[in-house]
């Protein structure tokens, strides 16, 4: 009897018998067993694991039964999970869609945007899940071939939209523009939202905007030849624009891209930006657009600069103007050009920086040297295309971690590597991808 009771461990249960001088009971737990873990550390542990792994393993004891799907808010809708779910092949099991929704009652998000093969079912499986999870507020999903009467009645709860997709090719371009643009019309809280162009967000050519008041666009292709008026009537009825990718942009010529930089000026409420575009004939062209868009949105915090130009190196001037960006905490840079360390001087104006990404053709040891002089607070450093890198300077005591994407032919050596981060004392990390083959080096 001693003995067993070594191995116990006595908790106080308050009880409440009509004699207040026995309220509390003690209750025991064996050592080895999970009851003596709290319900809190007991939920804590199992957030950890995956949706699979918590059906599998609620069996391992009462208190996992309690703890382990209440942490689940979130759910992702994909192929694999339909392909399980599916019976014969041909149906998909309701019943086994539903013990899943009841196990959850919490779920607030469901994000079904990945599905390509079974985007047919997502109507019926939303459907199950909103019957069951009643704190169920947004939905993320794709709108192609997604119709019907039950979709009438999920349009409210969708708050974010990806690009329609197609299963084969024979789908109806007309057919699913119609069902997208009917989605914006009902879909009044979305938040979030990816186009091909900025046409798809109107009714028509001559028609009103569908999607208003976002805090994250992206966009990816926009021509100014047609879409300058639509462009306005974007921007006036999204001040409250966050976030803000334009994938490509075609523009006739330098005036037509100024007046479009103008307009993007006017989204003061911006944090990040990413932009793709030529650089034609004017050399002063990117000075100037940056300059209009770093007066006026001050606000932000990240952004992304992807030029694709005939030069074969980068003007002087051409990043002049992040003096006007000192706020700035990320900046990525891709060129499709050679570039000096003088041209990249203009990055002692980020002293801010935090994370930086470079995309220059044959970067050379200089260029470390002044991004370690410029960016003092750097913590991330990514280097594309890096050919002569062989005599890396000491990076000291910025860096975190490095990753280098770098080409077959490139001379850095593994010795090269290792006496980076034994000279550099914070550097944790160093990632090498070439060919899409990965090789980590750290301390």
């Amino acid at each position: 009897m001693a003995q067993q009771t070594k191995h116990k461990k006595t908790s106080l249960e308050t009880t409440d018998d009509g004699n207040e001088d026995n309220k509390q009971q003690p209750q025991m737990y064996a050592k080895d067993t999970l009851g003596r873990f709290g319900d809190d550390l007991s939920a804590l542990i199992v957030s950890y694991l995956s949706l699979e792994d918590r059906i599998r393993l609620e069996c391992v004891s009462k208190q996992f039964q309690r703890t382990v799907f209440g942490s689940v808010v979130d759910i992702t809708l994909s192929d694999e999970l339909m392909q399980r779910l599916l019976t014969n092949g041909k149906t998909i099991n309701t019943q086994l869609l539903a013990t899943i929704a009841i196990k959850c009652p919490n779920i607030e998000t469901i994000d079904c945007r990945g599905m390509r093969s079974y985007i047919a079912y997502i109507p019926r499986a939303i459907k199950t899940f909103r019957d069951n999870c009643h704190n169920l507020r947004d939905i993320y999903c794709n709108v192609s071939k997604m119709s019907g009467q039950t979709m009438h009645t999920l349009w409210p709860m969708i708050t974010r939209i990806g690009y329609k997709t197609f299963d084969d090719n024979t789908s109806d371009d007309k057919t699913s523009d119609d069902a997208y643009r009917q989605a914006l019309t009902h879909c009044h809280r979305l938040s979030k939202l990816v186009v091909n162009g900025l046409l798809s967000v109107f009714k028509s050519t001559s028609g009103p905007l569908l999607a208003k008041n976002l805090l994250k666009c992206q966009l990816n292709y926009y021509s100014n030849y047609y879409n300058t008026r639509h462009l306005s009537a974007f921007v006036a009825h999204n001040q409250s624009l966050r976030s803000l990718d334009i994938k490509y942009i075609e523009y006739k010529n330098n005036k037509s891209l100024m007046e479009m930089c103008g307009q993007l000026s006017r989204l003061t409420q911006l944090r990040e930006l990413r932009l793709g575009l030529d650089v034609m004939t004017d050399d002063d062209l990117i000075a100037d657009f940056l300059h209009t868009i770093g007066v006026n949105c001050k606000l932000l915090k990240r952004l992304s600069l992807e030029l694709f130009s005939t030069q074969k190196q980068i003007n002087v001037q051409t990043l002049d103007s992040l003096r006007y960006y000192r706020q700035l905490k990320r900046l990525d840079l891709r060129f499709n050009a050679t570039a000096d360390e003088i041209a990249l001087y203009p990055l002692r104006h980020c002293r801010r920086l935090t994370r930086l990404d470079i995309h220059f053709r044959r970067m050379n040891a200089n260029v470390l040297t002044i991004v370690r002089k410029s960016c003092p607070q750097l913590q991330y450093l990514c280097i594309h295309e890096a050919y002569s890198l062989s005599h890396i300077p000491p990076l000291q005591e910025i860096y975190y971690s490095v990753l280098i994407e770098s080409q077959p032919k490139t001379d850095l050596s593994d010795n090269d590597l290792n006496a980076m981060l034994s000279s550099s004392p914070k550097l944790k990390t160093i990632e090498i991808r070439v060919n899409n083959e990965k090789k980590f080096y750290s301390k």
